[in-house]
């Protein structure tokens, strides 16, 4: 199921589902934390939320498989092989924040089905935590994704993708 849709591998598939939705989990969840939008936020945010644990689960498993198909070792000391083991940490990171921001979005939404029945410092203290989670959430997107890239496209790190001035490279 984690290995290949149509012979490509299901991995840089759903990658770039995790890559969207991750960012937007933590923008609807910056939204949900301004008191005007939060009525509007909170069932987007607690979907997408879910989604987006969902799908990062689902692309770390799937880099597992794909690593396994390429013979990736994880002890082995090569550039690939390091930066990769470098990437799953990450991703390993990423997919417990992605669940932690996916229970507060759930608490959030929860939160205002029955305001009336909470303390007034809920919803403060679920804006915050939201706040927080959402920087945490992109930034180790954007870490998770640009070790990954550098695995794909410059391993050895001695490719330069600038072109001269003259536009030779």
């Amino acid at each position: 199921m984690f290995d290949a849709i149509g012979g490509l591998p299901v991995h840089p598939l759903v990658v770039h589902v995790a890559v969207v939705l991750v960012p937007l989990a933590g923008l609807l969840g910056v939204l949900f934390a301004i008191p005007p939008t939060r009525r509007w936020a909170r069932v987007p945010l607690a979907i997408v939320a879910v989604g987006a644990a969902l799908t990062v689960l689902v692309t770390r498993r799937s880099g597992q498989n794909l690593a396994a198909v390429l013979g990736i070792d994880e002890g082995a000391d090569d550039p690939l092989s390091t930066l990769i083991q470098e990437h799953a940490e990450r991703a390993n990171l990423l997919s417990l924040l992605t669940i932690a921001f996916a229970v507060l979005a759930v608490a959030a939404w929860l939160s205002t089905r029955s305001p009336e029945r909470l303390s007034a410092a809920v919803p403060v203290v679920l804006s915050v935590l939201l706040v927080l989670g959402a920087g945490a959430l992109v930034f180790q997107t954007y870490r998770v994704g640009d070790i990954g890239s550098r695995a794909v496209w410059n391993p050895t790190g001695e490719q330069s993708y600038q072109i001269d001035g003259d536009g030779a490279e």
